[in-house]
């Protein structure tokens, strides 16, 4: 992808020029595999509905060598095949193999652009950022023929399927200008990232930017429609933390300018009260009375930008590591403390996790995000299902004790050290 100032957006108009057969035909779900070739080329800006073009700035996607297409049948289970472009520029040759072994005559074929995976986390801010990682492009053609394979029509038009908009960050009290460093934004609707067959994870979008300023261009996927409230959590370039909140109807393939008003968070200290929110030690924090004793607990998991946010995950030699200062990883009693709070499994903003009413009206979420499986080499387990939190409490050489959050309750386990784990800090109030 590159990034220029442009009035056209992104439309690739496909037009089938060859087909041709590489194995014979197939019996059952043997492959049949034909080689296809495909003229790409770009449409007009009256054609062209992409969300990239904001106060005159517009990111003109064009291809490079080896951009991947990739192709996946109507219910999006099985990739078909993976067309790469032969050239760079607005217009191309894309070419490549498709299985038809699964496909009928009839059925809609997705074609996705770009075809690894989409993360929206992660963002800098810029278009030029979003242009080389969170644009992505779909189109469709239907099946007129399996052997050979052919398609009803010569041409796809591949559509925007993320909004873009400048966000103007302001101080809610003054009306200045808030100069923004990393921000993390929740909603219902808000896709993280796209595997290859299409297959969403909804979570929170974050950014950190390479210099702090008050506008930040930032991707988003929406698979909620309507009007929708959007949650920010935002540090500036000081290290002030603010939140603040933003209802609007953002749709897919289209582009926005808005404001959004912030509030600063203050320090807490030994006389805040259970349920105050603030900061402490450098992050956004609520207190928490546990076992008689008021701590602050973090708003967020170490590693993470806002509270749906998933955070770092850490094997227990190094569940400290993205900690600062004075916070810390609470022990066993004080994590089964918490839980003595009133607590429910439910969704917040769009993610599954846990959530502990610490006084009246004031709670405090805990994501579900899962754990990395390192002792059988699974990899990512049991996100949106459970959510695995280090504890400070040993076992022996192989074991500590974990906080699990489920749709069953909350309670404290024994995990191999070797897996990877989320962390919730805490913190002494002074």
């Amino acid at each position: 992808m590159k990034t220029t100032k442009s009035l056209c957006g992104m439309l690739a108009m496909l037009a089938l020029t060859a087909c041709t057969s590489n194995s014979d035909d197939a019996v059952g779900n043997a492959p049949q595999l034909w080689d296809v070739t495909l003229q790409a080329s770009m449409g007009d800006a009256a054609n062209s509905r992409r969300a990239l073009s904001v106060d005159g700035n517009v990111i003109t996607a064009s291809f490079e060598v080896n951009d991947e297409v990739v192709v996946v049948d109507a219910d999006g289970s099985t990739i078909v095949g993976t067309l790469k472009a032969q050239s760079a520029g607005t217009s191309t040759t894309l070419t490549g193999t498709l299985d038809a072994s699964t496909l009928g005559e009839g059925e809609v074929v997705t074609l996705r652009y770009r075809s690894a995976t989409a993360n929206y986390d992660g963002q800098d801010g810029t278009l030029a950022g979003i242009a080389a990682g969170q644009d992505y492009e779909e189109g469709t053609l239907t099946v007129s023929t399996t052997s050979p394979l052919t398609f009803t029509t010569n041409s796809v038009t591949l559509n925007a399927k993320q909004s873009i908009t400048k966000f103007s960050f302001k101080d809610a009290s003054s009306d200045a200008a808030v100069n923004v460093k990393t921000f993390g934004i929740a909603a219902t609707g808000l896709v993280q990232s796209i595997a290859k067959s299409g297959v969403e994870t909804v979570g929170a979008v974050t950014g950190t930017l390479a210099t702090a300023s008050a506008d930040a261009y930032i991707a988003l996927r929406n698979n909620a429609s309507g009007k929708q409230k959007y949650f920010f959590t935002v540090k500036d370039g000081a290290g002030n933390w603010y939140t603040g909140t933003k209802s609007a109807p953002l749709a897919n393939g289209e582009n926005y300018s808005t404001s959004v008003k912030l509030t600063k968070l203050s320090a807490l200290s030994g006389s805040s009260d259970a349920g105050d929110i603030g900061v402490i030690d450098g992050l956004p924090a609520i207190v928490v009375e546990i076992s008689g004793v008021k701590k602050a607990v973090a708003l967020m998991n170490a590693g993470a930008l806002c509270p749906e946010h998933y955070g770092t995950y850490y094997t227990y030699a190094n569940r400290t590591s993205g900690l600062s200062g004075s916070w810390y990883v609470p022990s066993q009693t004080e994590l089964v403390a918490l839980a003595a709070n009133t607590n429910a499994w439910g969704v917040q903003n769009g993610v599954h996790g846990r959530t502990f009413t610490v006084s009246e009206g004031k709670t405090l979420f805990l994501p579900a995000a899962g754990y990395n499986d390192n002792q059988y080499g699974n990899g990512l387990k049991s996100v949106t299902t459970d959510g695995y939190y280090w504890s400070a409490t040993n076992i022996d050489a192989d074991l500590a004790i974990y906080f699990d959050i489920d749709n069953d309750g909350a309670a404290a386990y024994s995990e191999y050290k070797v897996d990877a784990l989320t962390v919730r800090p805490f913190h002494a109030l002074p």
